[in-house]
């Protein structure tokens, strides 16, 4: 059975809702074992070892996490052709797409080793600590939804 995780980091809980979120659209069909894990209780070998690697994490001053950054420099190193890779973030409008987009940009990096397209997904709040903003947590799922239709899974 193929396997996928969402990693994610989260200071007041708005990005750990989101990542249960694309868990719920990937898992939808019980055919898709899903695992989402904080990124301080995973390791790059445990990453890279299921079929689809979803991370995410809130906007910090329009970057990702330095904990998210260091997991994606790490995976950098390891072959990922053939694995579903999405990013996600949590962020003010004004900031949509920045720490999604950086994450994509620091795994490309130096890495002739990938398979695109990567999917990707930025969920407004509204404050900073929360929450998300109404009718965004749908697009969380369908994230999961159709990262998981792009999956050939036996039946």
């Amino acid at each position: 059975m193929p396997t996928a995780v969402i990693v994610y980091d989260s200071w007041y809980g708005c990005t750990k809702a989101v990542a249960e979120e694309i868990a719920r659209g990937l898992s939808y069909d019980g055919r898709l074992a899903t695992v989402v894990t904080h990124v301080k209780d995973t390791t790059p070998e445990h990453v890279r070892d299921h079929d689809v690697i979803v991370i995410g994490s809130p906007n910090h001053f329009g970057a990702p996490t330095v904990r998210v950054r260091d997991l994606v420099r790490k995976l950098r190193g390891f072959d990922l052709r053939g694995k579903r890779v999405a990013f996600f973030d949590t962020c003010f409008a004004t900031d949509r797409g920045k720490a999604m987009g950086k994450l994509e940009t620091l795994l490309r990096e130096q890495n002739p080793l990938l398979s695109p397209p990567f999917l990707g997904l930025s969920v407004v709040v509204e404050g900073t600590r929360g929450p998300v903003m109404a009718g965004e947590m749908g697009k969380a799922r369908e994230l999961g939804r159709t990262v998981r239709t792009s999956l050939a899974i036996p039946t």
